[in-house]
């Protein structure tokens, strides 16, 4: 966790991250590394902790699935993070245009999921995990392996 003004961590590369608590008082915070990761991170009480797991950012992936449109778009950015999904962490890839503001997340051979408007890779994670794990299971509980746990920080 971070603390009230202390507001640094590190990335899972090393290096730090810190920004100026005065500048953001909503609750939610997106911090970008310089080696492209990118990390959500909210309030808890008058300290800072991770929501999730750090986007990594993908220069290749097979984009199979993903629609022509937005696999074609020049801005194009491409992202991966593990989810839970029938009792197994997978990963579950993100295809995100922020000049459309749109996103596909997708995982495995799964339809991808659209997501419009949306202004960053985090948010279409944030949006993707809500739906998914919303989901109704056949007995109408909820998802099959729905994760809402917290990540200990990387301090």
């Amino acid at each position: 966790m971070i603390g009230n003004n202390s507001t640094s961590t590190s990335c899972e590369c090393g290096r730090g991250l810190s920004w100026n608590s005065s500048e953001a008082p909503e609750n939610l915070r997106e911090l970008t590394c310089d080696c492209g990761r990118k990390y959500e991170l909210e309030r808890n009480g008058s300290a800072w902790a991770p929501r999730h797991e750090a986007l990594t950012p993908e220069a290749r992936q097979p984009l199979a699935g993903f629609s022509r449109e937005l696999k074609l778009r020049e801005d194009c950015e491409r992202y991966y993070f593990s989810h839970a999904i029938s009792g197994h962490r997978v990963p579950v890839h993100i295809l995100f245009s922020r000049s459309a503001e749109e996103a596909e997340v997708k995982s495995g051979d799964r339809k991808p999921f659209r997501i419009a408007p949306v202004r960053s890779p985090l948010e279409a994670r944030r949006r993707w995990i809500e739906w998914f794990d919303s989901r109704p299971r056949g007995d109408g509980g909820p998802a099959p392996g729905a994760d809402r746990s917290r990540i200990a920080p990387n301090v």
